[in-house]
């Protein structure tokens, strides 16, 4: 009889540290696609000349395309809010990373520019899925101890690939930067059919992890069993956390653009081969090391529920605004590098923080439909207008420093919304201990 308990138990053993190597690899594989998948952002980021020259595009018509891959997202968005509990996770995921691959090869081939825009709004309606579902996939499927640093490599991976992308541009050329997005599609195949030979009970739209729910308390709970539409729109802090992430986006993804046109306009004369080592420390290192420090806040603080989350945030945002508001202002580039590189720094640690916050402060059973309507607003104010908002900004202002400073002072309105909900925690906690001391003297 113990004999049989003691084969039944190491069976038990052996299935679950199975499960969790499958678990591993599969987070591998996630960050992995995750980081290829902004491969393409770097390419266009890097070879804007050679783009705008080989389809014949001004400011604007290149903006658009950033702008249509956006509203791409914006739809692909709603779409995920409708389908993500309704349809098997493994197919419809899969099914989506082969389609924005393909979207790829729009620029390997000479299509006309609607041609074009009609490729960059499938890639943004299919690669959001993707963007969406990788975090929401690490929130619900990772070991307690382990989640915070499977949250931290996926989101690594998204900065990692969009460097990457740089990278192959440098190497490739002006002539070959199309095969940038050969490599990405090829590789990304490659994982997509991994991902495919993986059991569908680790995409489980259903799984429940029993690890995580045991330190759900009796609050979250009865939370869950409320209204779906009245947790998510009375949900301040969750608000004001997907306010702060679209300004985060916006002024980031302006700040891709600003970087390499005011850094080549103000030094490539005076000090043409140090602009490539100023970038190497800004973007790349700089951004890798504040990911990894976001990922060592989250675990000092306390976790991903840790009640310091948003005033955390709120002094990273700050520090981001008071660096990279003087970076335009500096003669040197010595000096313009280390602002930027503690700018790129301290966004990146707060973008870390901003994931584990907000699955934090939203019930576990509506962590799919809070999470498509985040990338929803997002979209809407973040990557929707971006690319299109800078060339107009620019046209506009006509100095590039002066947008800089435009950029800077729109993050203190991202930085003021982390601190409005930062206070609003505040109040909410000393709310919920003055009722359970009066429950508390109402039994004595």
């Amino acid at each position: 009889m113990n004999e049989v308990k003691i084969e039944t138990t190491n069976n038990n053993i052996c299935k679950q540290k199975l499960s969790e190597n499958i678990i591993w690899l599969l987070m591998y594989v996630i960050s992995l696609i995750h980081g290829l998948m902004c491969i393409a952002n770097g390419i266009l980021s890097s070879c804007v000349t050679e783009i705008k020259t080989e389809f014949d595009l001004n400011d604007q018509r290149y903006g658009m395309l950033g702008t249509i891959n956006g509203f791409g997202s914006l739809i692909g968005s709603i779409a995920f809010i409708f389908v993500i509990e309704k349809i098997d996770h493994k197919y419809l995921i899969c099914s989506m990373l082969i389609t924005n691959s393909l979207c790829h090869f729009s620029f390997y081939f000479k299509f006309s520019y609607y041609q074009l825009l009609m490729s960059r709004f499938i890639s943004g309606f299919a690669s959001v899925f993707g963007y969406i579902y990788f975090p929401m996939w690490v929130n619900r499927f990772a070991m307690m101890k382990w989640v915070n640093f499977m949250q931290t490599t996926v989101q690594l991976s998204n900065t990692i690939g969009h460097i990457f992308g740089y990278f192959l541009f440098l190497i490739l050329g002006s002539k070959n930067w199309r095969y940038g997005f050969l490599t990405e599609i090829f590789m990304i195949s490659c994982l997509v059919f991994i991902m495919f030979l993986i059991p569908n009970k680790y995409y489980d739209k259903n799984y429940d992890n029993k690890e995580y729910s045991e330190i759900n308390t009796y609050e979250q709970n009865e939370q869950e069993k409320e209204n779906m539409i009245k947790d998510i729109i009375y949900n301040v802090p969750y608000i004001l956390i997907t306010l702060y992430r679209g300004n985060r986006l916006f002024i980031f993804a302006a700040v891709d653009f600003w970087f390499s046109n005011y850094l080549q306009k103000a030094f490539s004369e005076t000090n043409p081969n140090s602009i490539f080592y100023s970038y190497l420390i800004s973007i790349v290192l700089a951004n890798v090391i504040g990911n990894i420090l976001g990922g060592v806040i989250i675990n000092r603080i306390g976790g991903t529920h840790s009640k310091y989350s948003f005033r955390t945030m709120a002094i990273l945002q700050f520090l981001c605004v008071f660096f990279g508001i003087f970076t335009p202002f500096t003669k040197s580039v010595l000096f313009f590098t280390v602002l930027m590189s503690l700018y790129m720094l301290f966004n990146s640690a707060s973008g870390i923080i901003t994931i584990s916050a907000s699955f934090a402060v939203i019930p576990k059973a509506l962590t799919g439909t809070a999470t498509g309507i985040y990338s929803l607003v997002v979209n809407l104010i973040a990557f929707l207008p971006g690319p299109y908002a800078y060339a107009l900004i620019k046209k506009i202002v006509g100095e590039e420093r002066y947008i800089m400073v435009i950029l800077m002072i729109y993050g203190l309105i991202g930085g003021m919304e982390l601190v409005l909900a930062d206070v609003y925690m505040r109040v909410n906690i000393i709310k919920i201990y003055k009722q359970e001391f009066k429950s508390e003297e109402i039994r004595k």
